[in-house]
């Protein structure tokens, strides 16, 4: 699974950095799936060692111009170039109509079949190989992020165990291979699972834009060995980032964090941090390092191999929730958890563990939970009176409070 960034600017293109699209090159069946297809994304792909025969599949988030305007044209390009039989192309409820539209008033016709489908939350496409998926994210339009997830392969078989044990070659290999029970003809009894390796996990990749911060980017990248999540805004500019429903980069830090993802991309910069300006993107990967260290900043044509192999780690990273609006980006540092106490009334943990059950008690959003649980880490309160204090919106008094 090989990730080439195509286009890692927001809205507009600037001198480095085109507009939207990442692909997927998958090596072993010889295709490429693209995510969003920004204005000149096949500008970039001619640039690119990738081949644009290869495309299998396109995968678009939402309908903002600056992730769909190049999809017509290299739609057209494939279709004059003749070496592509099939598109599939995935994405919200109007993506059909706008390329029927295009193809009408274009008078385009495609030598090939092309496939729309339009997505719903859960599974996209699965071939028993890999298995796509999306979620809503939440944005100004319906906007869908997506994750691609390799099967696990079965581990190796040792062959020369079986041999050493005098097990004939043929088709009891294949039934030990698939964890089976195999009974030899002398009645001896073997089972398949003290012959192999444990299973390869599969790999994946998740990619969310555009979105302010929500769980279901949270519950789609669980886990996942690379996140991909725009990060239009800095933290100095989260006011902007809610009112425009784009993310700061310590709320892409913070999903991140959540979802314990082995590595973050942060991609999608607004031009104000071009280069010359007072704030650079290295600017907006250290506010995310503060909160999720093995963050990295796209760059266009930059390239990213997910090896297999390489397990998801065991022990929760620490968590540091992102700043609610106006606050200081703090620093990394332990965090408290503590038990739960059995009440028969209403009750609410203060604590990570149960910052879902805090949001749906409280009736709060996910930045004002985040902002409670990181004051109560840092002491910021230790008492209900200061919870009050701090928060009088909620019905503290309807409620067994436990630190």
């Amino acid at each position: 699974m090989e990730i080439t960034f195509l286009g890692t600017s927001s809205g507009v293109p600037t001198r480095t950095r085109n507009v939207s699209s990442v692909a997927l090159r998958l090596p072993q069946r010889k295709e490429i799936w693209l995510f969003d297809c920004g204005e000149a994304t096949q500008h970039q792909l001619l640039r690119s060692d990738l081949r644009t025969s290869q495309i299998r599949r396109i995968f678009i988030s939402h309908m903002h111009g600056d992730h769909i305007f190049g999809l017509m044209g290299l739609l057209a390009s494939c279709g004059l170039a003749g070496t592509v039989s099939q598109i599939d192309v995935y994405g919200p409820a109007t993506l059909d109509r706008y390329i029927a539209s295009c193809l009408r008033w274009s008078a385009m016709r495609l030598p090939y079949k092309l496939q729309v489908h339009t997505v719903e939350p859960g599974e996209v496409f699965s071939d028993g190989e890999f298995t796509v998926t999306c979620r809503l994210l939440q944005h100004r339009v319906p906007a869908f992020g997506y994750r691609v997830t390799e099967s696990d392969r079965p581990g190796r078989f040792h062959v020369e165990k079986a041999q050493a044990l005098g097990i004939p070659f043929g088709p009891l290999y294949g039934q030990l291979k698939q964890g089976k029970t195999i009974t030899l003809e002398d009645g001896r009894t073997f089972d398949g699972r003290d012959f192999c390796d444990p299973p390869q996990r599969g790999r994946s990749m998740v990619y969310c834009t555009d979105t302010v911060f929500c769980e279901s980017a949270v519950e789609l990248a669980q886990q996942a060995d690379v996140l991909i999540h725009e990060a239009t805004f800095s933290h100095q500019e989260a006011e902007l980032a809610f009112a425009r429903l784009h993310s700061t980069s310590t709320m892409a830090a913070q999903v991140a964090a959540f979802a314990q993802v082995k590595l973050l991309f942060l991609t999608h910069f607004s031009a104000r941090y071009a280069p010359g300006n007072p704030l650079q993107v290295e600017d907006l990967l250290a506010e995310a390092q503060a909160i999720f260290p093995n963050t990295r900043l796209a760059r266009d044509f930059l390239h990213y191999e997910i090896r297999r192999g390489e397990e998801p780690p065991q022990d929760n990273p620490t968590i540091v929730a992102a700043p609610a609006k106006g606050d200081e980006l703090i620093n990394r540092g332990e965090e408290k958890t503590v038990a739960i106490a059995q009440e028969t009334s209403p009750a609410i943990a203060i604590n990570r563990a149960t910052r879902q059950q805090m949001q749906q008690k409280l009736g709060i959003d996910a930045v004002t939970a985040n902002a409670i649980l990181e004051r109560r880490r840092q002491q910021k309160f230790t008492c209900l009176e200061e919870l009050e204090r701090l928060y009088p919106q909620v019905a503290w008094d309807t409620l067994n409070v436990h630190f």
